[in-house]
């Protein structure tokens, strides 16, 4: 009998996989991808910070410069300082801090769990963990991810805290946000919530609990099971596809309320089911696969200019104006937000209105239980 092979469990990853344990398995089967972009960028933005740290040095004089192999705008270096300025009041308020701490906190045959903390802070009354977030996307401070450091820091270290604090630094959403918990309330969550789902990712027969939340990042989108039978709905109405429009609107009109609401409750996690399948056949083809009846063509073309300058004064020479060739709008309210001092944001309450564009479609969420 084959050997089972470790699963390896990582705390990024960990609300996917205790929402849904059977991804955990079945992300395992999915080829290494390479990091986008912007994952990139917040790889070297850490990096940045780190070394400031350790070196006492401003990451501003960083801008320009290359750091793991990304070149540093002033915004990648703002964000670093905006994660030192959290790591230096923790250590105002705690004896112990250090950075980019790698936690194993369990190591089984059948798994590992182990993952990186950003900033960790200890004394014998509190624990802090921080963690900086380059993206858009909004990152709660209570967090799975957060908690598994948070354990990982408790298994080593002879302090004894009674709280713990998580804090989030995400620059695009503002100032850093917190939340605490004691330490008797941590080791319920991790008897009642992550080793139950730890125990059912590693099981012969994982969970699968397909939802908008817990596919979204799930690399293993395009071959799941549970994705593919939220098309079971789908696939039992007619062929939209040949039909002409009347006969498309008589459909809609038969469909039950009941009919409806499942056919919605799915349909975000078709439309991500499809989308995957779509970014895995590019990349099949993009390798040399033949898939029957599709190609990879050139996106649509846009003009763009050689070079700004020299379009500039040819355009100029030709009679038009600077009114003419250049396009100025005022900045959004949240631009303005971001640029003002704290005690001067008060001015934008009289200078805005939250102003609605219409009625858009959106789930009962207190009817979704």
């Amino acid at each position: 009998m084959a050997k089972q092979q470790q699963l390896k469990l990582r705390p990024s990853s960990a609300s996917r996989w205790i929402a849904c344990p059977a991804s955990a398995k079945l992300s395992a089967l999915v080829p290494y991808q390479e990091a986008g972009e912007a994952a990139k960028i917040g790889t070297a933005i850490h990096a940045l910070a780190e070394t400031c740290f350790q070196l006492d040095t401003d990451p501003l004089k960083f801008i320009g410069q290359e750091v793991e192999g990304i070149t540093m705008t002033e915004e990648n270096c703002v964000f670093a300082l905006e994660h030192l300025q959290a790591i230096w009041a923790i250590e105002d308020e705690l004896d112990d801090v250090k950075v980019e701490q790698l936690y194993k906190l369990y190591d089984t045959p059948e798994y590992t769990l182990q993952g990186t903390a950003d900033v960790v802070g200890i004394s014998k009354d509190k624990l802090i963990i921080a963690d900086l977030k380059t993206g858009r996307g909004y990152v709660d401070a209570d967090s799975e991810q957060m908690k598994i450091y948070a354990l990982g820091a408790l298994l080593h270290t002879r302090q004894m805290p009674k709280e713990v604090e998580f804090q989030i630094i995400q620059p695009h959403h503002g100032e850093k946000r917190s939340h605490r918990m004691s330490v008797d309330e941590l080791g319920v969550w991790e008897t009642e919530v992550l080793l139950p789902a730890i125990n059912d990712a590693v099981s012969d027969a994982p969970r699968f609990a397909p939802s908008e939340s817990a596919c979204q990042w799930c690399p293993a989108k395009h071959i799941c099971p549970a994705q593919k039978e939220q098309f079971d709905i789908v696939a039992a109405q007619p062929d939209i596809t040949v039909m002409p429009k009347e006969d498309i609107v008589s459909v809609m009109l038969s469909l039950s309320p009941d009919q409806i609401s499942a056919i919605l409750d799915r349909a975000p996690m078709v439309e991500k089911f499809i989308d995957a399948v779509k970014e895995h056949a590019t990349k099949q083809m993009e390798e040399g696969a033949v898939i029957a009846g599709w190609q990879l063509q050139p996106k649509r073309a846009s003009r763009k200019w050689i070079d700004p300058e020299v379009a500039r004064v040819a355009l100029v020479e030709a009679g038009l104006t600077g009114l003419q060739i250049f396009e100025t709008e005022l900045i959004s309210p949240t631009q303005a937000e971001k640029l003002l001092a704290k005690d001067q944001r008060v001015i934008l309450d009289a200078l805005t209105a939250k102003v609605s564009s219409g009625l858009t479609l959106a789930k009962d969420r207190g009817l979704s239980q």
